[in-house]
Formats: C-alpha cells, structure tokens, sequence
C-alpha cells in the first residue's frame, strides 16, 4: 500500500492500491469517535425522556378516570 498525499489537505493520503483517501489525522479520528459516543448518549437520553412522557401521560390519564368515578358517585 502506497500512500500519496492529498494536496491542500493535511493528514489526508489516497492509496494508489484501491484508490481511497485515508485520514492519518488521530486527533481528528479521536474526536470523530468523542463526537459518535456523545450522539449516541443523546439518543438514549431523548429515548428515556419519550419513554417516561408516554408514562406520565398514561398515569395522569388514570388520574383523570378515577377523579371521573369519584364525582360521579
């Protein structure tokens, strides 16, 4: 595998065997990796978030039903 650099592109290599560009920037792959985990924990956050609006709605719909069956007496 030969590399050859990329002009006006620092860290950046195209292999002459399959033709692609390489990054061998490792502050750049680091904070790509930072940035994936970060996005995955807010998606997980947001997904718990949803998860307890959904039961909060479900409870304060029984609330609601059973305040109903209170006046109704």
């Amino acid at each position: 595998m030969t590399l050859i650099p990329v002009e006006g592109m620092d860290g950046y290599f195209r292999d002459t065997s399959s033709n692609s560009i390489v990054n061998k920037n490792d502050s750049e792959y680091h904070s790509y990796i930072n940035n994936r985990k970060k996005l995955g924990s807010d998606k997980e956050r947001i997904e718990n978030l949803e998860f307890e609006i959904c039961d909060v709605k479900n409870e304060l719909g029984d609330i609601k039903n059973m305040i109903q069956l209170l006046l109704n007496k």
